[in-house]
């Protein structure tokens, strides 16, 4: 075998353990918080404890690269959406995604919060990205009359972060969030404007 090639397996089994670490991680930090242990995480990714420190130095390390790995997801998504060509939706399903991925990651980020990790630093340049794939989605949206001209990205924002704050911090259900999300959505959608009715 060429060492390209065998260097190549090698980058690709890493990738693949790496990956399994994150996902186990995830799972565990659900359910033990910092409590848990990385011999138990790699239990659960079906590998051995070195190759967990070979690629996360701590747990709060770990724990750092889930969030920029669910980024990274979202911002894959965005290009997908884009690359899709559905303007009219995608936007929307954007928008939708990014309030559920809030709801699904309190703990990991209260967990990171207690172990003095600051969540925001760390996804700085990554925030900068997810600001720009939405307004992409947005002036698509746009575009096709899908959302009304009238809105533009600071209230965008201020929208998602409500919203987003009240799935990761309110007792909310998926379907209350689901409606809460059609309401929205229904005010930034143009509307007919009607001429009040003339004065008796």
């Amino acid at each position: 075998m060429l060492e390209s090639e065998e260097a190549g397996m090698i980058r690709s089994d890493a990738a693949r353990n790496r990956a399994k670490v994150l996902a186990a991680a995830e799972i565990v930090l659900g359910e033990q918080g910092l409590t848990a242990r990385m011999d138990e995480i790699a239990r659960r990714a079906g590998v051995g404890v070195g190759t967990v420190y070979r690629h996360f130095a701590t747990k709060e390390a770990l724990y750092a690269a889930i969030v920029s790995a669910r980024v990274d997801l979202l911002l894959d998504e965005a290009a997908r959406l884009r690359a899709a060509a559905e303007p009219q939706t995608g936007f929307f399903r954007f928008f939708a995604q990014v309030v559920a991925d809030a709801a699904r990651k309190k703990t990991l980020t209260d967990a990171l919060l207690s172990a003095g990790i600051d969540v925001k630093a760390e996804q700085a340049g990554q925030r900068t990205q997810m600001r720009e794939a939405l307004a992409d989605l947005l002036r698509d949206a746009q575009r096709v009359g899908a959302v009304r001209p009238d809105v533009g990205m600071p209230e965008i924002l201020a929208l998602l972060r409500g919203a987003s704050m009240a799935a990761e911090t309110g007792d909310y259900s998926g379907p209350v969030i689901d409606r809460t999300l059609a309401v929205l959505f229904d005010g930034l959608r143009p509307h007919a404007v009607h001429a009040p009715p003339p004065s008796a």
